[in-house]
């Protein structure tokens, strides 16, 4: 039987003595005096020195990778991808000193991977950072450079930093200075200019819907040069009844599937799911979830996410679930009351036994709820103005009482998430110029600043 705990101390304490000594200078009997185990003990994991060697490796770069890739996912700006790049490899591999040593000296020796696998992996790297470079350059916020070499040179950088600061045992808050300047030196070496940073510079951008001002969207926007205004144009409340939710509930364990659309629905339902005490009952389901921030949401809450779409948008993850969700299986979907049907109906065509509740309702806030942002946006020049809903349209509307919406909006660039959101807008005669490639607000923000970085 594999015992994990005694794998890990045999690659740590044989990662130490590489890192010191060189592979041809190890043998197995000083890494099982080192780890105090019988040496017979490391061939029940590994069949040769060479295999514990490259799986040394294998392990630590994987792990690299995941984590990088990871972070990219939580990104929004190409700037931020390197960013995260460049401090993430630098910190991993002084964490990691062993491992990196070794890595070195098969690097700067010029020897043979004889891991297939390991030099995919060290390709992988380098592919991550030239995905990087071609994103920038494409965004024409890095400068047109050979990127297959710039590639090389900032991982040699990346190298030769972590080097400097092994050789001088520099201590951790000379290391996130350090961190902060290595990454300064490569963003300027591949960025056009300091001033395509601020791509929003002297805009002011008005988001329709309710966000905390330490959000993650609006504290982007804002280190952009944007100025943000937050105008809630809906009201959460809870639906007329309750009685078909706290039914579907009290049945849960009927269910194959319950997939939630939104943050909203999962805080709503919730709410319902506590109080009528079915938690383990749910946490027992396959969760769909549709969206990063649902997935997140539902993490808080310890809840297990079985399956998210690759994409957000509702019109095209149903394809998805063709080999998810099967005939006859049913699900419980969970929303407002104004959601629109499209998921429940595409879901039925596939087969499945769908029913839909009500957890919550939107209305329309109050006069007194708004009157702070509704004297902001009469006082200001609005720039960009991001819908996410129709309902977030029709509201704002009512709300600034606009009697002649194709000359209001005459001025402003209109960005909205998701393609009904655009078609409801322009059934209205009015121009769409922006739309998010998927519907989260990470996506229309970067539309956002695509949209400008072309017009500098």
């Amino acid at each position: 039987m594999i015992n994990n705990n005694k794998k890990e101390i045999i690659i740590d304490t044989a990662a130490n003595l590489f890192s010191e000594f060189g592979f041809h200078e190890i043998n197995m009997d000083m890494i099982a005096k080192k780890a105090g185990i019988a040496k017979g003990t490391i061939y029940n994991y590994f069949k040769s020195k060479e295999e514990l060697y490259f799986t040394i490796n294998e392990t630590r770069l994987n792990k690299l990778i995941t984590e990088l890739e990871r972070k990219f996912n939580e990104q929004i700006l190409v700037i931020d991808d390197l960013r995260g790049f460049v401090i993430h490899v630098f910190m991993f591999l002084l964490k990691y000193k062993d491992f990196f040593l070794i890595f070195q000296r098969t690097r700067l020796r010029k020897q043979q991977f004889a891991s297939k696998s390991l030099e995919e992996k060290i390709n992988r790297l380098k592919e991550m950072i030239a995905n990087i470079l071609n994103e920038g350059i494409k965004e024409n916020m890095f400068k047109k450079l050979d990127v297959c070499f710039t590639a090389d040179m900032i991982l040699g950088t990346i190298y030769s930093a972590v080097l400097r600061n092994l050789e001088k045992d520099i201590h951790h808050e000379k290391i996130l200075h350090e961190r902060e300047a290595l990454f300064e030196f490569i963003k300027n070496a591949v960025l056009i200019s300091e001033p395509k940073i601020l791509t929003l510079k002297g805009k002011t951008i008005l988001i329709t819907r309710s966000i905390d001002k330490s959000d993650d969207v609006v504290q982007y926007l804002t280190s952009l040069g944007a100025d943000v205004i937050v105008f809630p144009t809906i009201k959460l409340v809870q639906p007329s009844s309750f009685e078909e939710c706290d039914k579907a509930i009290q049945n849960l364990e009927t269910f194959d599937y319950v997939i939630f659309t939104s943050q909203n629905a999962v805080d709503w339902f919730l709410k319902r799911v506590d109080i009528l005490g079915k938690l383990d009952i749910l946490k027992s389901k396959k969760i769909i979830s549709i969206g990063k921030k649902t997935s997140e949401k539902l993490n808080e809450h310890k809840i297990s996410v079985y399956f998210m779409p690759k994409i957000s948008n509702s019109e095209n993850f149903i394809d998805e679930f063709r080999n998810i969700i099967h005939r006859d299986e049913k699900v419980l979907l969970p929303q407002s009351r104004i959601a629109r049907e499209y998921i429940q109906k595409s879901l039925e065509m596939l087969g499945a036994v769908v029913t839909r509740i009500d957890v919550y309702d939107v209305n329309l806030p109050s006069a007194d709820d708004v009157r702070e942002q509704i004297k902001i946006v009469n006082e200001k020049k609005i720039d960009v103005v991001i819908f996410t809903s129709p309902s977030t349209f029709d509201n704002f509307i009512k709300l600034m009482n606009i009697h002649d919406p194709n000359e209001y909006f005459g001025d402003k660039v209109i960005a909205v998430i998701g393609p009904t959101t655009r078609r409801h807008i322009e059934s209205k005669g009015i121009s769409v110029m922006i739309e998010a490639k998927d519907t989260t607000f990470e996506s229309i923000i970067k539309s956002i600043v695509e949209y400008y970085i072309c017009k500098l």
